[in-house]
């Protein structure tokens, strides 16, 4: 049965496009200064496992300490090498909506012309925002940002990035 399910993994990722290592990632990612944040060196990796290839290129900003921190972490992920991942990255945005309740809002966006979402929990206990973008139906663009509600913090990092150079890279 294992067997089985890996053949269908391995058959399906046939054909997929080259996966863009994270050090060529790492170039796409904000360099912009938020104000009272410190950028943190950007990280990454490549991975393959059973003809399956992903990567991934991150950076954190950071500001406080103690209980008191606030991160904002931006990854920016290749996953056209994971069977069935370009699906389900070419699913975010698909669907415009928007929803709110007391203290969390989601809703689709578009940013640089790119579809997405966003949501912001702005709860006492677990302020978080999150942005997800598809970029070039080959790429997932994340910023997670902890212990702070301001989209606008994530909203600068994605206005410093170069998503569609990033698009290009799919072609």
């Amino acid at each position: 049965m294992l067997l089985a399910v890996a053949y269908v993994f391995l058959a399906a990722g046939q054909g997929q496009k080259q996966v863009i290592g994270f050090k060529k990632l790492q170039e796409f990612l904000p360099k912009v200064e938020l104000s009272g944040f410190t950028r943190q060196k950007p990280g990454g990796e490549t991975t393959s496992a059973l003809g399956m290839t992903s990567s991934e290129a991150h950076v954190v900003y950071e500001k406080g300490s103690g209980d008191n921190v606030v991160s904002i972490e931006v990854k920016i992920s290749d996953i056209s090498g994971v069977p069935f991942g370009q699906m389900g990255t070419s699913m975010i945005g698909m669907i415009e909506f928007e929803n709110e309740t007391e203290n969390v809002y989601e809703k689709s966006i578009q940013v640089q012309g790119f579809k997405g979402t966003e949501r912001v929990d702005r709860s006492e206990d677990n302020k978080s925002a999150q942005i997800q973008l598809a970029v070039g139906n080959h790429f997932l663009v994340e910023l997670q940002g902890t212990g702070t509600s301001d989209a606008t913090l994530l909203h600068k990092l994605l206005n410093d990035m170069k998503l569609a150079e990033l698009a290009k890279l799919s072609q």
